[in-house]
């Protein structure tokens, strides 16, 4: 178990870093967000629980918004569609009174040449 001991030992001890590791951690964690120009900066502001709020609140009232605007043109189609029966049965209503009155005018015109 001592040469495995030593081995860990030696394994984890602590080195010193090479000579700019850090400047060039610090390099490689801001290339991508460079790379990224400004999307990176928009992602990074959705960390922020006020802005993924407002756009779940904003999400929703478009959500409502499209659902009442659905609803809206349904009933609009809906009401159309009943002016339309409307109109045809007057139409027709019409067209049924004229007869009528064709055939009153026909009676009467008949009695006074008898």
């Amino acid at each position: 178990m001592s040469r495995l001991d030593d081995a860990l030992r030696d394994a984890l001890r602590r080195e010193a870093p090479p000579e700019g590791f850090a400047e060039r951690v610090m390099a490689r964690i801001q290339a991508p967000q460079e790379a990224a120009g400004g999307w990176a900066k928009w992602l990074n502001a959705f960390r922020r629980p006020q802005l993924r709020w407002a756009t779940a609140l904003a999400a929703v009232a478009l959500a409502v918004g499209t659902a009442e605007v659905r609803s809206e043109m349904q009933r609009r189609a809906e009401g159309e569609r009943a002016r339309d029966q409307v109109m045809l049965a007057l139409r027709i209503t019409g067209g049924k009174l004229q007869m009528t009155r064709e055939m009153v005018r026909r009676i009467g015109y008949a009695r006074r040449e008898q």
